[in-house]
């Protein structure tokens, strides 16, 4: 099987067609025809269209979430680590955020997702508040106002440069942790 029909390919190639067409053509007719294959080659590596999508969420997960959090220098200081997230998230497209979060309005499977996704997302952070200091209350409060700020941010047209977010960030963290930045 060749790479531009494995399952990585596949999954990338989704993500693609999220983005430039929409959810309505992640089904598998449509993304055979777009990509030129049989259902057959769609078959090979997915059982039906629900595996499909668990493992589209999936993928997103640990090429996004993961895999950013993975790029960090896990002996750097937690507040280091947290500005190298940030800007490791700012180096890249999250286009797909914006996608999948609409998608999860109207599919509750993928609201199911996006759920866990956001558990996990701001279980991380809270666990870097509390290594810094923070209680578990003010760590999960810390965690979801830091959350919500990078997920409004990414709402706003047009899309704030990256020294603006980070800026901005700092400036939140400053402005909530003022004993770190003494």
């Amino acid at each position: 099987m060749s790479d531009q029909n494995s399952r990585q390919d596949w999954l990338t190639f989704a993500l693609d067609v999220l983005i430039k067409k929409g959810p309505e053509h992640l089904k598998i007719t449509p993304l055979c025809e777009l990509k030129g294959v049989t259902k057959g080659s769609f078959y090979h590596h997915f059982k039906n269209r629900a595996v499909f999508i668990d493992s589209l969420m999936d993928h997103w997960y640990q090429t996004t979430t993961q895999g950013f959090i993975d790029q960090v220098d896990a002996t750097l200081p937690t507040l280091k680590r947290l500005q190298a997230l940030d800007r490791i998230i700012n180096s890249h497209s999250i286009e797909a955020e914006h996608h999948i979060r609409a998608w999860a309005l109207k599919e509750p499977s993928i609201r199911l997702h996006l759920e866990k996704i956001d558990r996990q997302r701001q279980s991380y952070l809270a666990e870097c508040y509390q290594e810094i200091g923070l209680s578990p209350q003010q760590a999960n409060d810390v965690a979801l106002i830091a959350y919500s700020s990078f997920l409004g941010m990414a709402q706003i047209y047009p899309t704030p440069s990256s020294e603006e977010v980070e800026r901005v960030t700092n400036m939140a963290m400053k402005a909530l942790l003022p004993n770190l930045f003494e």
